[in-house]
């Protein structure tokens, strides 16, 4: 790879930042308010009990995308640059991730849940993949990627990432069957063994 090919991060991430912060926004304007909360006295419990059916979908997806910021965050700060390829992935991810934000809205909903569940998992699906191939580019593709791992646990990690995101959402959408509830349960569950960073980067 030429010098002319290499292409300083710092742009990308911003504009990246930007587009996480929009989506995240957007998540929070898509709570409806009663149609009758002009006109009816409610009391906290009533608009509770009208809020959380929106609440939940909106904590999953916001948990969501704040995982992939913190991740987006990290792959970044072990890039020495970045290349058109890598531009254009990344983008393609952020494209995907945008796709969450109206299945959001749709669970938030009393009818159709199992269907808007279905489109919620499909968008968490493909947003997994592109981010993982944005990752493998990144690694195994670019030569600009920094780490202080082996190849071997690259790989090794390569393969357990595959394993709890889109093998996960496969499992996820098969559960809907079941119980759409426990297919959220189990997105939210693995989600949440992000939080924590891997000691070694």
């Amino acid at each position: 790879m030429t010098d002319k090919n290499i292409i300083d991060k710092a742009r990308l991430e911003n504009f990246s930042d930007g587009v996480i912060a929009i989506l995240i926004t957007i998540l929070v304007m898509a709570f409806e308010i009663p149609e009758d909360f002009l006109i009816k006295k409610y009391s906290i419990f009533e608009l509770l009990e009208y809020l959380i059916p929106q609440l939940i979908p909106y904590a999953i997806s916001f948990l969501v995308i704040a995982v992939h910021l913190f991740n987006h965050h990290i792959l970044f700060n072990k890039m020495k640059a970045v290349d058109a390829t890598f531009i254009w992935l990344n983008l393609l991810f952020l494209f995907t991730l945008s796709l969450i934000v109206y299945p959001t809205a749709l669970l938030g909903q009393v009818h159709n849940q199992e269907t808007a569940t279905m489109l919620l998992v499909g968008a968490y699906f493909v947003k997994a993949v592109t981010f993982r191939l944005l990752h493998h580019y990144a690694i195994f593709k670019s030569g600009l990627y920094k780490t202080e791992k082996t190849k071997k646990e690259l790989r090794n990690d390569t393969i357990i990432s595959w394993l709890k995101g889109p093998l996960i959402e496969v499992i996820a959408f098969l559960l809907i069957f079941i119980n759409y509830k426990l297919a959220l349960g189990l997105i939210f569950v693995v989600t949440l063994t992000y939080i924590i960073p891997p000691k070694k980067m």
